[in-house]
C-alpha cells in the first residue's frame, strides 16, 4: 500500500513519497539537494514563524536564490503559542512568502497555531496559490474547517494528534471534505524514539480511516488522490 506523507523534515530516507520542508535559510540548500537525491522526496523552503524573529537580514534574497529549484513553499506561517512571539513581523513573513508562492501558483505548506483569525484576516487580503493551500497538523476547530475550504485548502493531520483521548483534531478531521485530506508525519520531532516513521505514518492512516469509518485501503486511495493533486499536479 502506497503512502503518502504531506509534511515533515529532514530526517534520513523514506521508503513513502515526502513533502521535506525547510524552516530558515541555513537549511533550505541541504533540503533541496536532499530532493535532488532521492525522488521520493518532494522539496520545500520557506521561512518558520520560529524562526522569524532570527532570520538574517537577507533572508528575502536567500529565498529568491533557491525558489526556482525548489518544489513548494514552506514552512510557512502563524504562532501565537510560542513564548516572545511577534505577531507583526509573522505576518509580514509570512505574507510574503505566500505571495511568492502564488505568482508560481507553487504548493505552500501553513503552519498555524493558536492563530486561525490572524491567518483568516490575511487570507481574505491577498492571492493565493490557484491550485490551493495546505495547513499542516490542522489546529483549528471543526467549524473553521468550512472557513479555510473557501480557498481550497487541504488539511492533514498526524498520528500524535488522532490518539484516543484526543477530541479536536478528530473532530476537525471529520469535516474535512474527503477530498481534501491529507495525512502527514512532521517527522522526525513528533515520532516516538521507539517508533519508525513508516510505522508512526501508517498509524495516522488508521486513525485517519478508522474516523471516516473507512478501510485502510479505501483512505490510502483518497488521499493519494489528494496528495498528487495538491502537490504533484498543476
Amino acid at each position: 500500500m502506497k503512502l503518502y506523507d504531506a509534511h515533515c523534515h529532514l530526517f534520513g530516507a523514506s521508503r513513502h513519497k515526502v513533502v521535506v520542508n525547510g524552516t530558515c535559510p541555513a537549511d533550505w540548500r541541504e533540503v533541496i539537494e536532499f530532493a535532488e537525491k532521492d525522488p521520493q522526496v518532494i522539496s520545500a523552503i520557506g521561512l518558520h514563524p520560529w524562526q522569524v524573529q532570527d532570520a538574517p537580514s537577507d533572508w528575502q534574497a536567500s529565498f529568491f536564490k533557491q525558489i526556482d529549484s525548489a518544489q513548494a513553499v514552506g514552512e510557512i506561517g502563524l504562532d501565537q503559542w510560542i513564548e516572545g512571539y511577534d505577531i507583526e513581523r509573522q505576518q509580514a513573513a509570512f505574507s510574503w512568502q505566500l505571495e511568492q508562492a502564488a505568482q508560481r501558483n507553487l504548493p505552500v505548506s501553513i503552519h498555524c497555531l493558536k492563530a486561525s483569525d490572524s491567518l483568516l484576516r490575511i487570507l481574505k487580503t491577498q492571492p493565493c496559490p490557484k491550485r490551493g493551500i495546505h495547513l499542516h497538523a490542522y489546529s483549528g476547530s471543526a467549524e473553521q474547517v468550512s472557513h479555510f475550504a473557501q480557498w481550497d485548502a487541504y488539511f492533514s493531520f498526524h498520528a500524535g494528534q488522532l490518539g484516543d483521548r484526543a477530541q479536536k483534531a478528530p473532530a476537525a478531521l471529520q469535516a474535512v471534505p474527503i477530498d481534501r485530506l491529507l495525512i502527514e508525519s512532521d517527522a522526525p520531532d513528533t515520532i516516538p524514539s521507539s517508533e519508525a516513521h513508516a510505522t508512526f505514518l501508517l498509524r495516522g492512516y488508521q486513525r485517519a480511516a478508522e474516523l471516516r469509518g473507512l478501510t485502510v485501503e479505501a483512505l490510502a486511495e483518497q488521499v493519494a488522490a489528494n496528495f498528487k493533486r495538491y502537490f504533484l499536479y498543476d
